[in-house]
């Protein structure tokens, strides 16, 4: 239940909570807001219980963005062999691409709303920057399929947009050639 909700944090009671929220954390919640279902990034200031009930405040972080739809066209890298650092994983396999975002597969285990540090290197640039976990997809074994959104309000946010677009133009390259047998 939300409790209060300001300009830059709101608190939100929750009841007979098992959550293992720490002050510091990060996530996403999803709310209503002038008749959109929107998504806002989070961090926990505080935290409080009384009885069965716990008590959050949250800083809101940025801007709340539509959860409704893609904001952007997503051009699938499943062939073009592209691979990013994911909090220190190398060879994160790309799977889809966009301007302001990937569909990629891991090893490790991230949770949805979780901040993680992001490298890519497209030809001898290095772009660098922070995304937000926002789906989660089991695949067969223990590889999993995460799909991420840039935080371009976060620091070093300019180089992974442009990064982002470049992986994206040239990957949307690829495929038109291999479409009309160019490639």
């Amino acid at each position: 239940t939300i409790a209060a909700i300001a300009q830059d944090r709101c608190t939100i009671r929750f009841e007979n909570s098992e959550l293992s929220i720490k002050i510091g954390d990060g996530c996403l919640i999803y709310y209503h807001e002038f008749q959109e279902f929107v998504q806002r990034r989070v961090r926990v200031e505080e935290q409080s219980e009384t009885g069965p009930l716990l008590r959050v405040v949250m800083k809101f972080i940025g801007d709340a963005v539509s959860a409704d739809t893609r904001q952007e066209y997503r051009v699938s890298a499943i062939n073009a062999g592209l691979t990013v650092t994911l909090d220190g994983e190398e060879g994160c396999t790309i799977q889809e691409i966009s301007m302001s975002g990937l569909g990629l597969v891991s090893d490790r285990k991230y949770s949805i709303g979780q901040i993680l540090n992001v490298a890519l290197r497209f030809e001898v640039e290095d772009y660098d920057g922070q995304m937000v976990v926002e789906w989660i997809r089991q695949l067969d074994g223990d590889r999993t399929q995460y799909g991420l959104r840039g935080l371009f309000d976060a620091k070093g946010s300019d180089m992974l947009r442009i990064g982002l677009m470049r992986f994206t133009q040239a990957v949307h390259r690829q495929n038109l050639q291999r479409v009309s047998g160019a490639a």
